[in-house]
């Protein structure tokens, strides 16, 4: 039982619940450090987290402080992290209850470990000057003068490890119900993004994000990546920095002949819009994919295309193909933008298709009354309506996806 937990059950102190109690993520800064200097200005260029759930529990919120504020620093390059912990009063020690143990339950998710010295941070960051990134760089790239590097790397590097374990704690605070992936399993890979600053004769690296994959094996000689996680860092976010990655992903695992194609582990809805714009960017220059082919609907050859050249799933290489398909449609001509839209929502009622088999196979073992109610709540008419809203849905988000296309220039 947490502090709250125990507070709430006590009718003497239940009074004074509010004053000491305060959302987390109201509650929690984050910031990168380069310097001293900015682990003493006030400056905007912090971040908040998104979710807090996986270290101060379910109900995000802490007990025991007032005016309460975490500051946890990282290192810009190596993120060695620095927590401090300030607030103006704090449940008197004399009370039934305790207050949270805010760096024990920060511990609990950090396995690199971090301090609370001042000063040992302030060496940290002086020997962040000389961090470099462990891997192999796979990919460079220039955006606004500014450049950019792409490695490669695995478990099997020391150096590696102990790094992944201090980057690795951004997903707890930034990705829904994450967890960490075992360092010792080599059948992992990273994909690390670095921005490489030159000031006067001196070099450093800030971390941006990073992409992991799992091999797998696929019968009989082959292995297939599965894409896990990917997490640009929030400051660097909405810079195109995600789709450079996951590109620099696939034309890495695209040299391997040993891989088949990539799958992705349960897909966001942001990384679902990523990965379409990418896949959609590169696929749109095969020869199958050009808008006369596309107008002939789906053909084994585009799926055969879209996997030889970019390991891409067939059924991913459909949905590519929806969304050239809807950029190369008239959509001011009724009858073309109607065949489009037919053949789409064909695919999308396919599980109803199926399911109306499971319903005759369903009939034999219930009675003429259990039937009729089942029927009743899968009636046509639903079916229609959700059919039409999922195909409304889909439209809409192919179109973000065109248009982001449309917008796009590859410096």
């Amino acid at each position: 039982m947490n502090g709250l937990e125990s507070l709430c059950s006590n009718p003497i102190e239940r009074g004074n619940r509010e004053k000491f109690v305060c959302e987390a993520e109201d509650a929690i800064f984050f910031r990168f450090c380069e310097s001293e200097t900015d682990l003493l200005s006030d400056s905007e260029d912090v971040f908040k987290p998104v979710y807090t759930h996986q270290v101060f529990g379910d109900n995000e919120v802490i007990f025991g402080y007032k005016g309460l504020k975490i500051s946890i620093f990282y290192t810009v390059g190596s993120l060695k992290q620095y927590v401090r912990i300030q607030h103006s009063e704090m449940v008197p020690p004399n009370s039934t209850v305790e207050a949270d143990n805010i760096h024990e339950l920060i511990q609990s998710q950090t396995p690199a470990g971090f301090t609370t010295n001042y000063n040992d941070f302030v060496l940290d960051i002086e020997k962040d000057k000389a961090f470099r990134p462990a891997g192999e760089m796979i990919k460079s790239y220039t955006v606004d003068s500014r450049r950019y590097e792409i490695y490669h790397a695995t478990f099997a590097d020391p150096k590696f490890v102990d790094y992944h374990r201090r980057l690795q704690t951004f997903i707890i605070w930034y990705i829904d119900a994450a967890s960490y992936i075992d360092d010792e399993d080599l059948s992992w890979s990273l994909y690390t993004l670095f921005e490489k600053v030159q000031e006067g004769g001196s070099i450093r690296y800030r971390s941006l994000g990073f992409l992991s994959c799992y091999n797998y094996y696929y019968y009989p000689n082959k292995k297939r990546p599965r894409i896990s996680q990917i997490l640009i860092l929030p400051p660097y976010q909405k810079c195109g920095h995600g789709a450079k990655l996951l590109k620099a992903m696939y034309e890495h695992v695209c040299c391997d002949p040993l891989v088949h194609d990539i799958t992705v582990e349960d897909p966001s809805v942001s990384f679902t819009r990523l990965r379409n714009f990418v896949d959609v960017l590169m696929c749109s220059e095969l020869p199958s994919f050009q808008p006369d082919k596309l107008r002939g609907g789906f053909a084994k050859e585009m799926a055969n295309d879209a996997r030889d050249k970019f390991k891409i799933t067939a059924i991913q290489a459909h949905k590519i193909y929806e969304i050239l398909r809807l950029r190369a449609t008239d959509l001011s001509n009724a009858e073309e933008y109607r065949a489009y839209r037919l053949e789409v929502k064909r695919r999308l009622n396919i599980p109803f298709q199926k399911e109306k088999k499971a319903m005759k196979k369903l009939q034999t073992f219930l009675n003429a009354k259990e039937y009729e109610a089942v029927l009743l709540s899968k009636s046509v008419e639903n079916q229609h309506e959700f059919l039409e809203k999922s195909y409304r849905e889909l439209e809409l988000d192919y179109r973000k996806c065109i248009e982001r296309i449309s917008a796009h220039v590859d410096p």
